[in-house]
């Protein structure tokens, strides 16, 4: 099998990370590989944030966490997951611990903006694989993209505010050995000829 399939079919959701911190050289390799994702007419409309400091990090789990408590729940809403991870795990961290959290912003009005940035950090997590590190798409600042004191504790990090919040990523040294993947569902495939 060659290296980019291997990859892609071993590549894994992490949730528990070492402290240890990604080298400067290396996230700069991260972040440009997932620039150089393919994006709507080539618009390149994806700007990247990444946080590789561990108070700011904290600060902002701290302030998710406050903000999800703030919300009801609601169980048909995906998004209550946090809601209800916030209100009744005191130790609720949609970081896991990761020393890097990547986010990915853009126009607000960019109708490719989802699917432009899911390109981005689906780059930035196949590189990391290959490069030994760990990662997780996490959706928690998109979730909040509009809630006024998370932007402005981003915009304090240089994210414009008029930039929605499409995704984000966090990603470091894993500390733990990922499972293997789990059986793909059937049916999920077509081919016409």
């Amino acid at each position: 099998m060659n290296e980019t399939i291997r990859t892609i079919m071993e590549r894994r959701s992490v949730r528990h990370y070492l402290p240890q911190p990604v080298e400067d050289a290396v996230l700069e390799t991260l972040l440009n590989c997932a620039v150089h994702a393919p994006s709507g007419k080539n618009t390149q409309e994806i700007n990247l944030t990444a946080v590789a400091n561990p108070q700011i990090i904290e600060k902002i789990r701290l302030l998710a966490k406050e903000e999800f408590s703030r919300m009801p729940y609601n169980e048909a809403d995906y998004r209550s997951l946090a809601v209800y991870n916030a209100t009744h795990n005191p130790h609720y961290n949609f970081t896991f611990g990761a020393p890097v959290l990547v986010i990915a912003s853009g126009p607000a009005a960019w109708p490719n903006g989802m699917a432009d940035s899911a390109l981005c950090l689906s780059n930035l997590m196949l590189a990391a694989k290959s490069l030994g590190l760990g990662s997780c798409y996490v959706n928690q600042l998109h979730w909040l993209s509009g809630n006024a004191p998370m932007r402005a504790c981003l915009a304090g990090l240089g994210l414009p505010e008029e930039e929605e919040i499409y995704g984000s990523v966090v990603l470091g040294y894993s500390a733990e050995t990922p499972r293997a993947a789990a059986p793909r569902r059937e049916g999920r495939i077509r081919i016409v000829r």
